[in-house]
């Protein structure tokens, strides 16, 4: 018996990365899964994956920075597996730009995706948890949220802003036994990384040897070391904890 048998969990931008890995973990668990992504193949993949391990997964587009969409999302998931136990934020716009040259258009995508679409899902979610007794949600905020760069004032505020979002939603979902908890991880070995690194013209090579200068363990992160630790919050294991942060980054900010 896994920890979550018998439980349904949604994952947001569960086509990749670390929801992906997120998925697959909660699925190894015991969890029926909703896979939410703005790409349905990505999220089919993934659900593919699952049903080959035994699991069960239904794919669903979901562009979460719309309200019709987050319902089609919840009613899917109700329509499939009749609750919702687990949902975890994981869909993100990685649009880095700075404070200089960020346009209205830029603004408006990043914090209506990363800051509206996870209070819209976590919203429609909490209200589903509230009718079966609780729930635990997850939101995936970033260290870019606690520390400032160059050039990252758009993705760094949305991810900084998710903090506050978790502990807010926190106190009003604590009177339904929602939990509410926020994973922030360091540079993890994602499509989305290995994009922005083409971008820059930075090798993976180059990038790995100025994060080890700059960590306190050399370590590149990988979606599982994310997605266990999203795994333990949402989890029986921390019944006690609720509108904390857990910095996953192998030492960066220390």
């Amino acid at each position: 018996m896994g920890k979550f048998q018998a439980k349904v969990a949604i994952v947001t931008g569960g086509g990749s990365g670390i929801g992906r890995a997120t998925a697959q973990l909660f699925a190894r668990e015991g969890a029926q899964l909703v896979l939410a992504d703005m790409n349905l193949g990505s999220a089919n993949e993934t659900a593919d994956a699952i049903a080959r391990d035994g699991g069960a997964a239904l794919a669903v587009e979901c562009d979460i920075s719309r309200e019709t969409d987050v319902q089609r999302l919840m009613s899917a998931s109700l329509e499939r597996f009749g609750r919702i136990d687990v949902l975890v934020n994981s869909a993100a716009r990685f649009l880095m730009k700075g404070g200089a040259e960020a346009s209205e258009q830029d603004w408006h995508d990043v914090l209506g995706t990363n800051v509206g679409g996870t209070a819209l899902c976590s919203r429609y979610a909490a209200h589903q948890m509230k009718q079966t007794g609780g729930g635990a949600i997850v939101i995936l905020s970033s260290t870019s949220g606690m520390k400032a760069d160059p050039d990252y004032a758009t993705y760094s505020t949305s991810k900084a802003a998710l903090l506050m979002l978790t502990r807010s939603l926190a106190i009003d979902f604590g009177p339904w036994n929602v939990r509410v908890n926020s994973v922030s991880p360091g540079a993890v070995n994602t499509p989305a990384l290995r994009r922005q690194l083409e971008e820059m013209n930075i090798s993976q090579d180059e990038f790995v040897a100025r994060m080890f200068q700059a960590q306190c363990l050399r370590r590149f992160l990988q979606p599982d070391d994310i997605a266990h630790c999203i795994l333990f919050l949402a989890s029986d294991d921390a019944q006690g904890v609720t509108g904390a942060n857990l910095v996953v980054d192998a030492g960066y900010c220390a």
